[in-house]
């Protein structure tokens, strides 16, 4: 198999800085000083003219001199105000809160106001997973259309896809590393981790970027490197086919996979080639796993 290149999106951060000026004299009390100021002016100026040496003149002056003082406030008390919170970006800023039990949290990646209700995984390994994907018992239909995709489907506490759009949302915000745990019906678990895990945007079908394998599950996400989203509906793979159509489910398919964590539900052996929840690098392609799940953490 030949090298893959990893697909990276990049961006850059910047601060505006902005100089403070002190506030200007505002509204009624600005313009109150400057008619009064003109009024005395022109009274001491006629006074001057039609009477020098009265004692209007001299309290006319003393008026004007008082308006043209800059107006002295009384110093306010001090506003304490504590800092803005800040809120919570994805799983790992909720266990940095001391939130460490696995769960449903809410998290506001790239700014997203409503927030957004996934699934926190607090114990595996060091903890602050935000799981997108899991199979654990077939309750969950996984060969759906490209808009179901997109914004997910099932009880993230089950099985569930997380949605393209918002799994985008979240890995746009920085790198993250992806870790994927997976269990036979004969108990033994295994998992496979990768240093980088990335997807593009949905004008880009959500290219993935992944690598920097390490586990004992072995690398079967390689060859998905580099690859678009695929469903029945959406043909992005590299096949003269339909992956998704061939192995019903959905995923970065390339011709086809050697990873079919969406396919369907078949429970270990079965005798159909390849449409099970599938790892080739650990049970082959006719093997489909009793639990599977696929979370993300910051680097």
């Amino acid at each position: 198999m030949g090298e893959s290149k990893v697909v990276v999106e990049s961006g850059s951060d910047s601060e505006a800085k902005m100089a403070a000026k002190p506030p200007a004299p505002t509204g009624h009390h600005s313009n109150l000083v400057t008619l009064l100021t003109m009024l005395a002016g022109a009274a001491a100026l006629g006074a001057a003219v039609w009477f020098p040496t009265s004692e209007m003149v001299k309290e006319l002056q003393r008026l004007v001199s008082i308006l043209d003082r800059p107006a002295q406030h009384q110093p306010s008390p001090p506003v304490h105000s504590e800092a803005p919170k800040q809120l919570p970006r994805d799983c790992y800023d909720v266990y940095e809160s001391g939130q460490t039990s696995d769960g449903i949290y809410t998290v506001y990646p790239s700014g997203l106001r409503q927030g957004l209700s996934v699934h926190c995984d607090m114990t595996t390994d060091g903890g602050g997973w935000l799981t997108f994907q899991r199979r654990m018992d077939g309750s969950e239909q996984f060969k759906r259309k490209w808009q179901e995709y997109m914004f997910g489907f099932g009880d993230p506490q089950k099985e569930f896809w997380m949605g393209n759009e918002f799994l985008y949302a979240v890995v746009s915000q920085g790198w993250y590393e992806l870790r994927i745990d997976m269990e036979d019906f004969d108990g033994e678990r295994r998992y496979a981790k990768y240093k980088l895990f990335r997807i593009a945007n949905s004008a880009s079908r959500y290219r993935l970027s992944v690598a920097g394998f390490s586990g004992d599950a072995g690398d079967s996400m390689e060859v998905h490197n580099g690859m678009m989203f695929s469903t029945t509906d959406l043909d992005n793979d590299g096949a003269p086919g339909n992956c998704a159509e061939s192995f019903k489910g959905a995923f970065w398919y390339n011709n086809c996979h050697n990873a079919n964590p969406n396919g369907v539900y078949l429970e270990g052996e079965h005798e159909t080639l390849a449409d099970g929840v599938n790892w080739h690098s650990w049970r082959g392609y006719k093997y489909s796993m009793k639990y599977f799940d696929m979370k993300i953490r910051p680097v």
